[in-house]
């Protein structure tokens, strides 16, 4: 992609934003349990930056992790990612608005249907793993990633 293409790019992605800035915001206060800090929130190069790492790393290993209710999620994401910074990444709102920053912030009260959720993503800012979860009807996939 050229340089213009990728401004162009981030232009429509930053306009993006205000259509989908409250829906996003208040998937991370869910997610959370507190309110949102835009100070928190990557800018789009930046979060671009941190992907195309992610993207470039090597998987050590790839595992299915066994879910079957948000509160057993909820205590894998805390015990994988204990005392480690981590960004957030929820749905495809994170591409308009930037990933969010998070430091051991979650709530165990998460509903993937009450605020129309599909998809998280936690990576610790070392980018040594990824989680992530799929939510359909009911059902938690969820896949635990290590990188070298």
């Amino acid at each position: 992609m050229s340089v213009s293409e990728y401004k162009r790019t981030l232009l429509y992605r930053k306009a993006q934003a205000n259509v989908c800035k409250s829906d996003y915001f208040y998937k991370i206060q869910s997610f959370t349990g507190g309110a949102v800090d835009e100070e928190n929130f990557l800018s789009l190069e930046e979060t671009d930056d941190v992907i195309y790492a992610l993207k470039n790393k090597e998987i050590l290993s790839k595992n299915k992790i066994e879910i079957d209710s948000y509160q057993q999620l909820f205590e894998f994401i805390k015990e994988k990612v204990a005392g480690l910074p981590s960004y957030l990444l929820i749905d495809e709102e994170w591409e308009f608005c930037g990933m969010y920053k998070i430091y051991n912030e979650f709530s165990s009260d998460y509903d993937f249907d009450k605020v129309k959720s599909d998809e998280i993503r936690v990576i610790p800012y070392d980018l040594s793993f990824q989680i992530k979860i799929d939510y359909d009807y009911n059902e938690i996939e969820c896949e635990y990633i290590v990188y070298k």
